[in-house]
């Protein structure tokens, strides 16, 4: 116990050395004071990043400690110790979004933490402030967390899915919030976050509750599998946060920030030499007494580069970024839009680093799932990445950035991500592998009610225009139709279990759905004009013929899509009908 005490004070004291040194470097502290301008004080000036960072070792904490019991076995008691401690992480983590609601606040009003409390009154504009109602949202997260690693009956992922939910909303109005491309900026940190989170905060739970357990043979090899996913994670988000952050290569080496930069790029290689070495050295014999010792030193080792990682990625987000590669002014969108032009959909391309990361995962598990097969039909293969291609090109591509400025180009998007990219990856039958193991959450008579009321809530309510101001909300959006086209297509292509009428019945309403809305924007008013007036390209078309288009795309898309599922159905059904008699 004091070795971990010992050890735990001495990777935060380097985490708090590189950071001080960071804020020195980059400006991100320790300002000098204008003369008649009101301040905070150097409390609050030099308090905000310092609690920042143990507000981040708190979550990292808690995040990695939930990873490490969801990766354990499951009889394993230290499994129970890991959600006994993310429960106490959960609170650590609390206190310190506590603190830096106060001195955010003292921050930007700005005024003394002394003065604030003094005024109790001043404390409730952290609720009209986006940094602040953030801070209010982890809160509430970190409680929750905190409750549900005491429930013992819950599936263990459950804490973790919260847990990470919490990592985002600081993310979101954070420094990534003012950059010239907000939404691919805001992406980047989010997968940049979570990724780091899992990655530092698993390797340090397993090192301290399961370096002498007889189940680190079992969690080694599959963190070490997460690992390198979220190297690769960390990597590729940072490069996509700094494409968008720098205005120019030079400004690698000529501006504070660029060179803080370079050092998180050195700190990653040092990161990925332990990586190799575990792969190489530690994660195959484990349960070797000597690999474990070598096991132990390394991972310590890696720890404290983690630490300083986490130092010098809170003082970089405190660093004023280059002026030309920051600053928003892209208009409703944040973003610039060239000219629109059916050749756009296709060469236009929003890199969102998020969605790209996402979409790597199926298509990396895909060749590790049929690897537990004798044989697998190269049609499936092919249908499987036909429509991850297709979902990449309606998110990254064009499609995906005129859906937030053209009705059309909006119901293209929707319509591909429930129903023609859901039925090539129920095609590619991904889950038959693996055992089909979630045919029992999918219930025909329950989808059939549930699938049009999306669809008709986003066209019929302010959903719509609300989904296309917020990056997160658009992103959400796209995300719930796509699972629902998940849901309905994996029985709709014979994947799941259920009767063949009950799948007919689901077809029906399915297609009923689509006729309703394409008909709706044909005949019916206007949709969200308010926001396409301002949000439009140059070259696309006025907002009557846009909205026209929308509903024939609602009326062809879908039926070019379903008439070979409805043939097979029909046919099915009918035989189902007379084997029954």
């Amino acid at each position: 116990m004091r070795w971990k005490t010992a050890y735990a004070g001495f990777a935060v004291g380097v985490g708090v050395v590189v950071l001080v040194a960071v804020l020195r470097f980059g400006g991100g502290a320790g300002a000098a004071e204008i003369p008649g301008l009101p301040t905070a004080g150097p409390l609050t000036d030099w308090g905000v990043p310092l609690t920042r960072f143990l507000h981040v070792v708190c979550a990292v904490a808690c995040v990695g400690t939930l990873l490490a019991a969801v990766l354990a076995p499951a009889a394993s008691a230290e499994a129970t110790r890991c959600l006994r401690a993310a429960g106490w992480w959960a609170l650590g983590w609390a206190f310190t979004t506590l603190l830096s609601y106060v001195l955010t606040l003292s921050s930007f009003i700005p005024m003394p933490v002394a003065d604030l409390l003094a005024t109790p009154d001043e404390l409730n504009l952290g609720t009209l402030l986006p940094q602040t109602r953030a801070l209010l949202v982890v809160l509430g997260v970190t409680f929750a967390v905190a409750t549900a690693t005491f429930v013992r009956r819950l599936p263990r992922w459950v804490p973790l899915g919260i847990a990470v939910f919490g990592l985002l909303p600081p993310a979101y109005v954070g420094h990534a919030a003012s950059a010239a491309d907000h939404d691919l900026a805001v992406s980047a940190l989010m997968a940049h976050l979570v990724a780091a989170s899992l990655w530092a905060g698993g390797l340090g739970a397993i090192l301290v509750h399961f370096r002498r357990s007889d189940d680190l043979p079992v969690v080694l090899p599959r963190f070490s599998t997460i690992a390198l996913c979220c190297f690769v994670a960390v990597a590729f988000s940072g490069l996509a946060g700094a494409w968008v952050r720098l205005g120019e290569p030079a400004d690698l080496w000529r501006t504070p920030y660029g060179v803080l930069l370079l050092a998180k790029v050195g700190t990653l290689a040092v990161l990925g030499w332990f990586g190799w070495n575990h792969r190489r050295r530690t994660v195959t014999g484990v349960a070797g007494r000597g690999v474990r010792g070598t096991f132990v030193r390394l991972a310590a080792g890696e720890i404290g580069v983690m630490a300083a990682a986490m130092g010098l990625a809170v003082g970089l987000s405190r660093t004023p970024p280059p002026t030309g590669g920051g600053g928003a002014g892209h208009g409703a969108l944040e973003y610039d839009l060239a000219p629109f032009s059916p050749g756009a959909l296709i060469s236009e391309v929003r890199p969102d680093a998020l969605i790209i990361l996402l979409l790597a995962l199926p298509a990396a598990g895909y060749p590790a799932g049929l690897r537990r097969v004798a044989a697998w039909p190269s049609g499936r293969t092919f249908a499987w990445y036909a429509g991850l291609a297709l979902a990449a090109l309606v998110l990254v591509g064009g499609v995906g950035g005129y859906a937030r400025a053209m009705l059309s180009v909006q119901a293209l998007q929707h319509v591909v991500l429930a129903v023609v990219v859901p039925l090539l990856l129920c095609a590619g039958a991904p889950v038959t592998p693996a055992g089909r193991t979630a045919t029992g959450f999918l219930r025909p008579a329950v989808l059939t009610i549930a699938y049009p009321v999306p669809f008709l809530l986003l066209y019929a309510t302010g959903w719509l225009p609300w989904s296309l101001d917020e990056y997160a909300a658009h992103l959400a959006t796209g995300l719930l139709f796509l699972g629902l086209g998940l849901a309905v297509s994996w029985l709709l292509t014979g994947a799941g279990a259920s009767p063949w009428a009950a799948r007919v019945r689901l077809l029906t309403v399915v297609a009923g759905t689509h006729l309703v809305v394409g008909t709706y924007l044909l005949a019916g008013p206007q949709v969200a004009a308010d926001w396409f007036i301002v949000a439009g390209p140059p070259g696309a078309p006025d907002l009557v013929a846009d909205q026209r288009l929308a509903g024939a795309v609602y009326l062809l898309v879908p039926l070019l899509a379903l008439t070979p599922v409805a043939v097979r159905t029909a046919a099915r059904a009918r035989a189902a009908q007379m084997a029954s008699r």
